[in-house]
């Protein structure tokens, strides 16, 4: 398939969605005619004649057959059974008692319901021209390529002209200086190192197990067949990858469509992966791309052959699921040094005492639990079936898997947050470093990669291919003659993801082991070290820097940074110098916890407000607009976790509040404002209800989402103003049952946590000894406890069960020293603070329960209880607006919805401007 030719799928699309317009648009027109009875009817009901006027509404109501009609039920308005309404108009002819004004009630009813029809006809010819505009705008960057041109934008002729910002060339320029020159590694120093990473008896055990495995598995992915099942599932991990461009992807949509087209892809990767060994890339080289993610930055894509692509993508899974199992039992094993174990006797000893405590669900437990799902090689997947998303620039929603980088940079604020609070509780102390490798991907240098692979057991065979792929020929946009590529992995390959993460894992390994088992919590290329001791920090990051310079790359000092909150600074001396930040938070010490960092705010408020200047259609700017605010809510931190105290909740309140004055400083207000004035200078259209804006378009909406409501609608406290004066003048706030003493948020949940501790150990100790028949109990001190150190329980405890009797029960200062290795109690505070508060229950009334029983012909009622909780706040809220107008909570029958095209409007790429 050539880059001028629209795609099948494009094609396919058009065509269905050009007959569904049409035909709404007859159905319209037709329609129109069908309407006019309401005229017949006015002159009828001026004439007094109010039952023959009944009779024609009636008439007009039942014959109609298109869109609106009536289904079997013949029920008009949720009122009038069309049925009873002959036995009705019977009596009412005859019965000289029978009240006129019920038979004015009927008129009224069929007429709504006519001029409803009307509406709704009105609606879909302004859903198609919306759709066409959009289809032709080039707004989406799935039909870029086919609203635009039919010619791709790079030929390599003579005649190429550059366009795009000066970001775009300086990062033109910054790559070029990079990929295309060699890096020298004393491959001898970094093999002597990795050597003595692995020296002590555990580790050389768990390397040469790493070893087997990798050699064996070498040796077995060369004799295995690749069937239609791997095909499909490396298409999907593709399409996942945004490495392809549309025409590509929409050709692997149509491969998954036909199991013949399978069955021959299959085999033709069975002949290249049996001539692996004489791979190569195209002598004319690979075109690089530019593209522009809604946080500003640049990426460099290249654009393989699709047969390439799979096979790759196949062979870099396949090696991603196997080396994360090798690795993870390197994790689990003995060399992994994990806080001080308690012994055999100890442990038994505090099952006997603590018979309701249980030491799986303590912080510790918690911590390892939450350190290999969601940190420990997380860029690398686990099965082929499963999909990683390769970059945590997409447009991604606020939520969604658990796994995808944007929950989990979300989950690892949460636990920043949380294990700040936990530390200057109980030791009075928090050291916070942050940092990334600068061009991490482009700067990787090919003899650390290949070096470390063979180290940890990769075969010959596999290595000359891996080199084989990573010396790719390049050439960028304009250039005719390629250059090899020297340095660095490509994005968005799945081989490329499995490098990177092969060499940060032994970073991973070495902070581990030079820092008394500390854990480097990462995504990526993205560094996190924290904890109570600055001098386990500060080691994690001395032998960081030691790694980074025998493998060759380097930390970016922008994005470096460190915080220390305590009473000694000067023990923070080794840390290095800078600012941490999180998406638009910056951490504070004077506070200890992140606040809002309104420049990079208004930064990208200034970026969104071009972008959605450069749209072309009403759809695309809603789309873009959709994801921009989720950026920003991701940014911020996204929906706040309990960790969060109400300073948070409120500044984020306001400052999604800012943004949309920053955007709509004058005239319009509001993105509402700005839509209804763009449609009514486009299309004529005037008076549409609020809730038009903001139902989805499977029902004839604009889909607008309200990202405000993903804080208001938290089941948490907020600020809001007295209603009369109070003393200070000032903003107060309802307190909820969250903010109970069982239930504290921020700052003020383990200080709680350290009161109760006095109390849960004396009912402890009570119950103990009132098992034991003894009467005494040893009061406890009630002087404050923070400084307690954690640690396994002392050697007084190490008593046999033969001595129960004389035993006695562990001191206080032996309980505590148990909150985060040892205490469910502490854990499960621990555990709540990193979870989400659930949205509040909107309450279904009576009439939006009887809105939700007019059913919209054509439409799949839906039932409450099916329904989300945005879902159900935009209904209850602007439900009764929308039924008034449109006669049903749909304002175009769905059924004349093009419906590939919503699925399209809803998981494309936004075209971003350059």
């Amino acid at each position: 398939m050539t880059s001028n030719n629209k795609s099948s799928f494009g094609q396919a699309l058009h065509f269905i969605t050009d007959i569904k317009l049409q035909e709404l648009e007859k159905q319209r027109l037709s329609y129109q005619d069908h309407a006019k009875i309401l005229e017949d009817a006015e002159e009828l009901g001026k004439k007094g004649d109010i039952l023959k006027k009944v009779e024609v509404l009636a008439k007009a109501a039942k014959t109609w057959v298109g869109s609106g009609a009536l289904s079997s039920s013949n029920v008009v308005g949720g009122k009038i059974h069309l049925d009873n309404l002959e036995l009705w108009l019977r009596q009412a002819r005859h019965d000289p008692s029978f009240s006129r004004d019920i038979a004015v009630g009927w008129a009224d009813t069929l007429e709504e319901h006519i001029r409803h029809n009307v509406m709704r006809l009105d609606s879909a010819k302004l859903f198609g021209g919306l759709f066409n505009e959009w289809l032709a705008s080039g707004d989406s960057a799935a039909l870029a390529y086919q609203a635009d041109s039919d010619v791709p934008p790079d030929t390599g002729s003579s005649d190429y002209v550059e366009v795009g910002r000066k970001e775009m060339y300086e990062q033109k320029e910054k790559l070029s200086s990079i990929i295309f020159d060699d890096y020298p590694v004393d491959v001898k120093a970094l093999n002597v190192y990795l050597e003595d990473l692995f020296s002590s008896e555990q580790a050389a055990e768990a390397l040469e197990r790493l070893r087997r495995q990798l050699r064996g598995f070498s040796n077995s992915l060369l004799r295995e067949s690749i069937d239609e099942d791997d095909v499909t599932n490396a298409i999907t991990g593709l399409l996942s990858t945004g490495l392809l461009d549309e025409e590509k992807r929409a050709t692997l949509k149509a491969f998954q469509e036909n199991s013949t087209v399978l069955e021959e892809v299959a085999s033709v990767l069975n002949m290249r992966l049996a001539s692996l060994e004489s791979w190569s890339w195209p002598k004319e080289g690979l075109l690089i791309e530019f593209r522009r993610h809604l946080n500003g930055k640049y990426r460099a894509f290249t654009d393989p052959d699709i047969i390439d692509a799979l096979l790759l993508h196949h062979l870099g899974i396949a090696w991603q699921v196997e080396l994360k199992k090798a690795l993870t039992r390197v994790f689990e094993s003995k060399a992994w040094i994990r806080p001080t174990q308690e012994s055999y006797a100890d442990r038994t000893l505090r099952k006997e005492q603590l018979p309701q405590n249980d030491p799986d669900r303590s912080i510790e437990a918690e911590r390892e639990k939450i350190r290999k799902d969601m940190f420990f090689l997380t860029q690398l997947q686990d099965s082929p079936e499963q999909i990683n998303p390769y970059d945590d620039l997409v447009d991604a929603p606020t939520t969604g898997s658990k796994k995808s980088p944007a929950m989990v940079k979300q989950k690892l604020l949460h636990i920043l947050t949380t294990e700040c609070y936990l530390n200057t509780t109980l030791y009075g102390t928090h050291a916070l470093l942050t940092s990334d490798i600068e061009w991490f991907g482009p700067s990787l240098p090919h003899a650390s990669i290949l070096t470390i692979l063979e180290f940890i057991g990769v075969s010959k065979t596999w290595l000359l291919f891996f080199r084989a792929f990573l010396s790719s020929p390049l050439r960028f946009p304009g250039e005719l003659e390629p250059r090899m590529r020297k340095r660095g992995i490509p994005i968005s390959y799945s081989l490329g993801v499995l490098f990177g993460e092969a060499v940060i894992f032994i970073m991973d390994l070495a902070v581990n082991q030079r820092a008394n088992g500390l854990f480097l919590h990462r995504m990526h290329d993205d560094l996190w070290l924290w904890d109570s001791d600055v001098k386990k920090v500060s080691a994690g990051w001395s032998e960081m820097n030691k790694y980074a310079t025998l493998v060759g790359i380097k930390f970016n000092e922008k994005k470096t940074g460190s915080a220390y909150v305590g009473p000694q600074a000067e023990d923070a001396t080794g840390l290095p110098k800078g600012f941490i930040h999180w998406g638009f938070l910056e951490f504070d010490p004077k506070v200890s916890r992140f606040v809002i960092n309104k420049y990079d705010i208004d930064l990208h408020v200034m970026e969104m407000r071009r972008q959605l200047d450069k749209t072309r259609s009403v759809f695309g700017w809603v789309n873009t607009y959709n994801k921009f605010m989720a950026f920003f809510m991701r940014n911020l931190g996204g929906v706040p976790a309990y960790c969060f105290g109400k300073d948070h909740i409120q500044g984020l309140v306001d400052t999604l509040a800012y943004i949309q004055r920053q955007l709509f400083p004058e005239g319009t207000g509001s993105a509402v404002g700005y839509l209804r004035k763009v449609v009514a200078e486009r299309f004529g259209v005037t008076d549409l209800p609020e809730g038009y804006f903001y139902f989805p378009i499977s029902s004839g909406g604009l889909e607008l989402r309200n990202t405000l409501l993903e804080v208001l609608a938290l089941d948490i406290t907020f600020p809001e103003e007295q209603n009369s004066e109070d003393e200070a003048g000032v903003e107060s706030y309802v307190v909820d049952n969250v903010f109970q003493e069982n239930k504290a948020l921020g700052e003020d949940k383990f200080p709680k946590r350290v009161e109760h501790d006095i109390k849960e150990y004396q009912q402890a100790k009570e119950a103990w000894e009132a098992q034991l028949g003894s009467t005494s109990a040893t009061p406890v001190s009630s002087r404050s406890h923070r400084g307690a150190r954690r640690g396994g329980i002392t050697s007084s405890l190490a008593r046999t069960s033969s001595d129960k009797d004389v035993k006695p029960f562990m001191s206080f200062e032996e309980y505590i020293s148990l909150r985060e290795s040892g205490l469910s109690s502490w854990g499960n505070s621990y555990r709540h603070m990193l979870d989400l508060p659930p949205m509040r229950s909107v309450v279904q009334v009576p009439k939006v329960r009887e809105l939700m029983e007019v059913k919209a012909l054509g439409a799949t009622r839906r039932a409450w209880s099916s329904m989300d909780w945005y879902e159900q706040w935009i209904v209850s809220l602007y439900g009764e607006e929308v039924v008034s107008r449109f006669g049903a909570l749909e304002a175009v029958d769905r059924n004349l919805i093009p419906v590939g095209m919503v699925q399209l409007f809803r998981s494309s790429r936004i075209n971003l401007d350059q």
